[in-house]
């Protein structure tokens, strides 16, 4: 066996990877630079398309990891006790940090979605005497194409794909799970194959890698489709026949 068979036997893509359901509903740091650690090993093998994928997805994952998951306007929802129950949803800023509760100062630069409620928890416990702190990140993000009530969604980064898709009114009598994307911006960042693989195996929305303003697009069935171009087609003979009618 050749070392680039070897390879490709042993290296699994990031989507692969991701695929998988992971400990917790939240990638750790470990998770992550394990991903990122095997894309940069599949961008050397293949075909062209798929090592240029694996080295854009290897980079972008490596940029999470400096980075950090949040945003300027991300929502962070801290609950905790101590002489009264005390909840909040904590808006992030711009330089990248929460202001807490009695003017507590938590910065997120480099911090994942799966590493906040340590660091949250950690500058409470400094001002607050508390007990069962809960830190929840929300992430915004569309449920659009074949479901009842497309729209965006401030859902909790750790809710299944399959629990945000019911939340936006789950599909409909022509939706087609398997045809299902996610884009970002214009560009497909999630195949259907990967989509479906994610939604199979119970993945959340951070596990599957979305970000916020992220939009999960459920598929239509083809027949689904071609009843809606009948109508459409239907329609505009019906306005047709009206318009030469009134004409004469």
């Amino acid at each position: 066996m050749t070392v680039l068979a070897a390879s490709s036997q042993l290296v699994a893509t990031v989507a692969d990877a991701q695929a998988r359901a992971t400990p917790g509903p939240l990638t750790s740091r470990d998770e992550l630079t394990t991903a990122a650690e095997r894309a940069e090993i599949a961008a050397h093998v293949g075909d062209a398309s798929a090592r240029a994928r694996n080295s854009s997805l290897a980079y972008s994952i490596r940029q999470r990891l400096r980075n950090g998951d949040f945003q300027p306007g991300d929502r962070v929802v801290v609950a905790f006790m101590s002489d009264s129950i005390h909840r909040d949803t904590i808006v992030v800023r711009g330089g990248r940090f929460l202001e807490l509760p009695g003017k507590v100062i938590v910065p997120l630069t480099g911090v994942l979605r799966s590493e906040v409620e340590g660091r949250v928890t950690g500058e409470l416990l400094k001002y607050v005497k508390a007990e069962q702190i809960e830190v929840t990140p929300l992430m915004r993000v569309g449920v659009l194409g074949d479901v009842a009530h497309p729209g965006y969604f401030a859902f909790a980064s750790d809710m299944p794909l399959t629990d945000a898709i019911m939340g936006a009114g789950g599909p409909t009598a022509t939706s087609d799970l398997e045809r299902s994307i996610v884009r970002r911006g214009p560009v497909v960042v999630r195949t259907a194959d990967e989509t479906r693989t994610a939604i199979a195996n119970g993945l959340t929305l951070d596990q599957f890698g979305l970000n916020a303003g992220d939009e999960l697009v459920i598929g239509q069935r083809r027949e689904g489709r071609s009843t809606a171009i009948i109508g459409m087609v239907g329609v505009l003979a019906s306005l047709t026949t009206v318009f030469i009618a009134l004409r004469h």
